[in-house]
């Protein structure tokens, strides 16, 4: 970790970098700019109010799935994989109709067996099925988002392969998951020079799943999404990103990622993702007392 003094520096020019803002305000179906590209993985129903993190910040959100929730925030429909496909097949049309849909998302980490495990022809097969008919609807459509373990960039091209140009892939989704921030541009700057598409990083956190020993302490949550969020913002390459995540049940990842606490209510780190983190008490404290 850096040292006291360089660290508060490091986190005051990141905040004028990302632009704070001291009060929500809720936007409907805006265009995206740098200042706009944060949303919400939303996976909670009913079981917390994704209002509270609307803000200048926050233009989207997704939910895994073709179902919305409740509020004035864009929606990102998602085929998720074979599971859900009768599911997708037979509620896409109505979601589109709702007039607050601009894009669709492909399968969730299609190389992995836990997840929509899926072979690249399998992907592009489902894709020309159900998601190339959606173009004549006007939306964009987002690639299958695979992990950032070494297969998910080789299955992503030869899901393309497969596709003999018959997918058209607007944007490239992915995830990526580790503690090195660095590590985590570099590899945002990869993906794109290897696809040459716009990116959507649709979950990403400070986790460590080589040693699951090796965490992120809090205090390196906070830097670690202030220098990624910080690059997102000022990415031309990136389009829109959302943190994992903004639940209570984080799935076997680090729980100090997690942007509300188990009470569903936003928290300090969820502050800082939205862009209000003067406001809280423990950011504050990283910020200016650190190096006391």
């Amino acid at each position: 970790m850096a040292h006291a003094t360089t660290l508060t520096t490091i986190l005051l020019v990141s905040i004028n970098l990302l632009g704070v803002v001291c009060r929500p305000t809720i936007h409907s179906s805006r265009d995206v700019t740098n200042a706009t590209k944060a949303g919400l993985a939303w996976p909670n129903g009913d079981s917390a109010d994704i209002k509270q993190y609307e803000s200048d910040k926050i233009s989207w959100y997704y939910t895994w799935s073709a179902f919305s929730t409740d509020t004035d925030l864009e929606f990102v429909p998602m085929l998720w994989g074979p599971k859900s496909v009768d599911q997708f097949a037979s509620t896409i049309d109505q979601t589109l109709s709702s007039g607050n849909v601009k894009a669709v998302l492909g399968m969730n980490e299609p190389e992995q067996q836990g997840q929509s495990n899926l072979s690249p022809q399998d992907g592009a097969n489902m894709w020309k099925e159900h998601l190339e008919p959606l173009r004549a609807k006007n939306v964009r459509l987002g690639s299958p988002a695979p992990s950032s373990a070494p297969s998910g960039k080789t299955w992503l091209q030869d899901f393309l392969t497969a596709c003999g140009g018959g997918c058209t892939v607007d944007f490239i989704a992915l995830h990526w998951y580790g503690t090195n921030a660095s590590q985590f541009i570099d590899y945002m700057n990869d993906y794109h020079n290897t696809f040459q598409r716009p990116l959507w990083i649709t979950e990403w956190a400070c986790q460590n799943f080589v040693d699951t020993n090796a965490q992120c302490s809090q205090d390196d949550v906070v830097l670690f999404l202030n220098k990624t969020q910080t690059f997102l913002d000022s990415s031309d390459f990136v389009e829109r990103y959302a943190w994992f995540g903004a639940m209570k049940d984080m799935q076997g990842v680090n729980a100090d990622n997690r942007l509300m606490d188990l009470g569903g209510n936003i928290n300090d780190l969820g502050r800082q993702y939205i862009g209000l983190y003067l406001t809280s008490g423990y950011i504050r404290t990283i910020l200016f007392t650190v190096n006391e």
